[in-house]
């Protein structure tokens, strides 16, 4: 028996008054609403290393750090992308510990170091798939060496301290990933190469 039919039977058997009508209605919802079950938050699954450990990691081991945690937090970190408004965050101990809006407050390399030696933890770091969206830009298109042949080219720009690199890459359609030249990106400021100092 649902609330209006619930109401209209109390109605008819007591001719009820306007008032007593309303009153009836709240106490009903109102005991509908504490018999609902509470919704938990999803929580953080995932440990984080101190920078030592994380240092110590081979390459692929430092990837994979990363990436398990994406991968099993994908729903919770949607949640607080949306609800923080944010571009990128820092996660320690489950909790948002940094994040930003834009790239504007994200640290440089020896902030970072700072920030690790300072909690004792190297944080998980994601960012929104906002920031990777790719806008329809003109793209170009190259000849090849047959006659009356060409293939498509994009243009990218790679940003990275407040300093930009344009380049044009071929749109390969056996490629499985997109690579840049690390001397490149070096040479042009968008990757800096820091030692991190240990004890």
């Amino acid at each position: 028996m649902n609330a209006t039919t619930l109401i209209e039977n109390v109605c008819d058997e007591h001719e009820a008054s306007a008032e007593q009508v309303v009153a009836l209605a709240k106490k009903y919802l109102q005991n509908a609403e504490t018999s609902l079950p509470q919704i938990e938050e999803e929580k953080f699954s995932g440990r984080n290393i101190t920078l030592e450990e994380y240092i110590a990691l081979p390459r692929e081991e430092r990837r994979r750090y990363q990436g398990e945690a994406k991968k099993l937090n994908r729903r919770w970190i949607e949640t607080q992308f949306k609800k923080l408004d944010a571009k990128w965050m820092m996660v320690i101990d489950g909790r948002v510990v940094e994040h930003g809006t834009t790239f504007d407050n994200y640290p440089e390399d020896d902030e970072f170091l700072e920030f690790c030696q300072k909690t004792g933890k190297y944080p998980f770091v994601f960012f929104s798939p906002r920031v990777f969206a790719i806008e329809e830009n003109s793209t170009a298109w190259h000849k090849t060496y047959e006659p009356n042949d060409s293939y498509p080219a994009v243009a990218i720009t790679l940003a990275g301290y407040n300093k930009n690199l344009t380049t044009a890459a071929d749109l390969d359609t056996g490629a499985m990933g997109c690579y840049g030249d690390l001397a490149l990106l070096m040479t042009n400021g968008i990757v800096k190469i820091q030692l991190a100092k240990t004890n």
